[in-house]
């Protein structure tokens, strides 16, 4: 019985077309290698890749342990035998062989068939990469309006086949010399690099050397975690040229290509075509660069993405870019990318760090905040109120008081009680820090940008985001950095110092100071549109000394605190101590309190806290006018004098300041000279 005939088509590219015919005894190997029974050139596909034998009435497809599989229908068959049809195909890399039975039919003289209708075995790329992409390839990226040399997605350099043992010997070398051992050092040198700059101008100074290029660049995406890239978003990195000569961008057309099919191009420009040059730090010019011959581009890649591209070109006719500098500099690509990555991740790590270990501080320091706001009266009933109604949504809050209230605690309390709990607090005395250096604490920098800028820094805005930003003394913040300020506020959105890119965040803002904003706002030194935006709720903490049943509830708080800190015995204070207590006006509100109260622990003699063992200042307090404090001065001091001792006194003092002057004094006093005299001689005054 006779067997009966089967044959495979074979499609690449849509238009190269090859005919293979044979019988249920033949087993069909399909590959990359010379030795299969179909062979063809694809990257894709590997040396001995798949095999079509038939067995009990029926033919079946099996991979051989391909590297990227063998599909029947885009169905993968993976390692075990596949029935297959008439009809039916086999996907192999971008190849495609269509089974059927019987005689090939019109395909009798089609390649890959001899005039008799025999199986011609041959290697469908004897013709070459170059002669089987230009076609194809070029139709298929026809908007680049160059001719494609070269067409590559894998460096075999980095990747040998996983089913065989690399042949090391047959890997490609430029024509320089430089190959495998050469690529091995300049990747050490690449790995090495830590910093962007030093990895770009190592990998385009060893491509320079090994290639016959006579430019390159070096073109990278910014590094963010939050938005998604396109094209236009590349920018010029480094680049370098040979003999001094002014280097040309990418064209925007080329750079699309790489940057949506993930693969190096080696095209062909024509001169005649590019126009005028762009400007270094743009973005890759609409235009072909003037003087560009065979232009080269490699897409730097990391785990699926693409971290930006390498840029190689020559300008004169005798000196041309071939598929191995295609392969090397597609290897040297995807080390630069390694590389990249790490420096990326070592620079994200780095700033986890810092935000986790501030966030550390900040969950210790919430942790005792419930219990530090302590007060029973009526004033601070009232702020427990607010503080419960203020918490609801992220509508901003100024918070008013006296130095050494507790403003921060307040802040502290509105952001544990709001949804935003879980989410980070962070804290900025804007009066702490100088205002060259505020708007990097608030905005944050990039690496370079000043002077002593060696890392890229977060601002306290975006170490918030999600959070609550407490920015303390609001009222010190100079006019120029409040107008950037009220910016951020207004659109959520703000740039580091020295960059450009704009970045939006989520946060809820908390303000606090002691200054009176109304006068500051009426006198030119505050943004009248600033104090409008943080005023929308406003909490006022009132000082110590006007709510003074608080004062032997915080005293016994801070007592109790610091013994169990010091290990004293302390029990309570002696009645003249707490009386002392109730009877001072506390200028330091809480704060000093709390540090009477820790001096006293330390210093005092058990059981109970006396008198002398408290530092009372002599300080005025903040809320008292320099009337009241003269008032209040001049009855600790008062002594009874009759009205002829308080006009003898007014009279000398009067003289003194005229310099004994009797004819200033006179007018002064309003009496006349000889009456001056008179009460001179009555009152014995001498000069």
């Amino acid at each position: 019985m006779q067997s009966e005939q089967a044959y495979l088509i074979l499609t690449q590219n849509d238009e190269q077309k090859q005919v293979y015919s044979f019988t249920e005894e033949t087993v069909v190997t399909i590959g990359r290698a010379a030795e299969n029974t179909v062979s063809f050139i694809d990257d894709r596909c590997s040396r001995f890749h798949a095999k079509l034998f038939f067995d009990a009435a029926e033919w079946y497809v099996q991979d051989l342990g391909s590297r990227n599989g063998t599909f029947v229908d885009e169905v993968n068959v993976a390692a075990s035998p596949c029935p297959i049809r008439a009809g039916q195909q086999i996907l192999i890399g971008r190849a495609v062989l269509q089974f059927g039975l019987g005689a090939p039919g019109e395909w009798d003289t089609k390649p890959g068939m001899d005039e008799e209708g025999n199986v011609v075995k041959h290697h469908s790329g004897v013709r070459g990469v170059s002669e089987s992409l230009q076609g194809p390839v070029a139709d298929e990226n026809k908007g680049l309006g160059s001719e494609i040399i070269h067409q590559k997605s894998q460096a075999s350099l980095l990747k040998p086949d996983s089913d065989s043992e690399p042949q090391y010997t047959t890997l490609p070398t430029t024509k320089t010399g430089f190959g495998p051992a050469e690529m091995c050092r300049l990747a050490y040198q690449i790995g090495q690099a830590e910093e962007i700059d030093l990895v770009a101008r190592t990998a385009l100074e060893g491509l320079l050397a090994a290639t016959s290029a006579e430019g390159a660049g070096l073109w990278l995406f910014p590094y963010t975690l939050h938005s998604q890239q396109q094209a236009s978003d590349i920018r010029l990195v480094a680049e370098t040229t040979l003999n001094k000569a002014r280097y040309t961008p990418i064209s925007a057309t080329l750079a699309r290509t790489v940057f949506e099919k993930q693969e190096a191009f080696l095209v062909h420009e024509n001169p005649n075509e590019g126009t005028k040059k762009t400007k270094r730090a743009a973005m890759p010019s609409e235009s072909d660069g003037i003087g560009a011959n065979n232009t080269l581009v490699a897409p730097i890649r990391f785990q699926g993405g693409i971290l930006g591209m390498l840029h190689l070109y020559t300008t004169t006719d005798d000196t041309c870019l071939d598929e191995s500098d295609l392969e090397y500099s597609l290897a040297i690509a995807d080390t630069v990318g390694v590389a990249l990555a790490n420096i990326n991740r070592q620079t994200e790590l780095a700033t986890n760090l810092t935000q986790a270990q501030q966030e550390n501080v900040n969950l210790r320091e919430m942790l005792q905040v419930n219990s530090e706001i302590v007060g029973t009266s009526p004033q601070m009933q009232m702020v427990h109120h607010l503080i419960a109604r203020a918490a609801e949504g992220k509508t901003a809050i100024l918070i008013r008081g006296e130095s050494g209230t507790g403003k921060e605690l307040i802040a502290r309390a509105v952001h544990l009680a709001s949804p935003r709990k879980s989410k980070p607090f962070i804290c900025l005395n804007c009066a702490a820090i100088s205002e060259t250096l505020l708007e990097s604490e608030l905005f944050g920098h990039e690496r370079g940008s000043f002077t002593g800028a060696t890392e890229r820094k977060l601002g306290k805005f975006e170490a918030a985001d999600t959070g609550t930003l407490f920015l303390d003394e609001i009222g010190e913040m100079s006019p120029a950095l409040q107008a950037k300020m009220l910016r951020a506020l207004e659109n959520n959105a703000f740039e580091r110092v020295g960059g450009n890119a704009t970045i939006t965040v989520d946060v809820r803002i908390i303000t606090a100071t002691h200054r009176d904003l109304e006068k500051e706002v009426a006198a030119g030194r505050f943004r009248h549109d600033l104090f409008f935006r943080l005023r929308v709720l406003e909490i006022t903490i009132p000082p110590l000394r006007k709510r003074q049943t608080d004062i032997p509830v915080l005293a016994k708080f801070f007592l109790d605190r610091f013994c169990q800190e010091t290990g004293r015995k302390f029990t309570g204070f002696h009645p003249e101590a707490m009386q002392t207590l109730m009877n001072y006006r506390w200028p330091g509100n809480v704060r000093e309190l709390k540090n009477i109260i820790e001096r006293a622990v330390v210093l005092g003699s058990e059981p109970l806290v006396k008198e002398q063992d408290m530092l009372l200042s002599k300080l005025n307090t903040m809320g008292e006018s320099h009337v009241l404090v003269a008032e209040k001065q001049e009855r600790d001091m008062f002594v009874p004098l009759s009205l002829a001792d308080v006009e003898r006194n007014h009279i000398i003092r009067t003289l003194e300041h005229t310099n004994w002057n009797k004819s200033r004094s006179s007018k002064l006093l309003g009496i006349e000279r000889t009456t001056l005299d008179r009460k001179i001689k009555r009152y014995n005054i001498e000069e």
